[in-house]
């Protein structure tokens, strides 16, 4: 179609993606797949866009960590340039980086940690406009339902401490922090501490606690 400014209409597309999406969340989309993008780089380069690893001199000279940031200040100057060879990105190079994660304790990550690095990974192909194959978007639900159940099993048979769910909030830090809030003045205050009570005493997620309304307590 003639008349229309094609590359202006897509940036003013892409900012208002961004704006649906704070800042923090795109900070942990965009940390997620940089990681995967690193051990890309590491292990199978031929995954990797040429004109990117151009912009990544030095590979060998890095440590993971420094790796990762690179690839991150790479992404941040250019998002014009591809970092992936998409169309021949294979669903077993991604559960091959997945089962290599660990937590800084060396244990296996929990589950939905691993489910977000999945849902991490879809942000990576929005923001470059790319659109998954059928093929790869047939593959991602066998393969969180199969890590589902490997998790399960091992839980079963304990052949590994997998952290399934949440610290609990120990007493003795719940109440030294309701002291703090009492003490405190302002509304943001007693609200925090009315949250705190409503979640903890009730045992509930904050979603839940989140859904009580004033007018559940007068």
């Amino acid at each position: 179609m003639e008349g229309y400014d094609w590359v202006y209409l897509k940036d003013q597309v892409r900012q208002i993606r961004e704006n649906t999406v704070t800042a923090r969340s795109r900070t942990t989309y965009q940390n997620s797949y940089c990681h995967f993008l690193a051990w890309l780089l590491e292990n199978k380069t031929h995954r990797i866009a040429p004109p990117f690893t151009e912009c990544i001199e030095g590979i060998g000279t890095y440590t993971p960590q420094q790796l990762r940031t690179r690839v991150k200040e790479a992404i941040n100057q250019d998002l014009r340039v591809d970092p992936l060879i998409f169309d021949t990105l294979a669903a077993e190079d991604f559960v091959i980086w997945l089962v290599t994660l660990k937590r800084k304790d060396d244990d296996a990550l929990s589950y939905s940690a691993l489910n977000t690095h999945r849902a991490d990974l879809c942000d990576l192909f929005r923001d470059y406009g790319k659109t998954m194959s059928k093929r790869w978007s047939r593959s991602l639900p066998p393969i969180s339902k199969g890590l589902k159940h490997t998790f399960a099993t091992d839980a079963s048979n304990e052949a590994s401490e997998i952290k399934t769910d949440k610290d609990p909030l120990m007493l003795d830090l719940y109440s030294f922090l309701c002291g703090k809030m009492l003490a405190l003045p302002g509304k943001k205050m007693c609200f925090s501490h009315t949250y705190i009570v409503i979640a903890w005493n009730l045992m509930c997620r904050s979603s839940n606690a989140f859904g009580i309304r004033h007018f559940h307590m007068v």
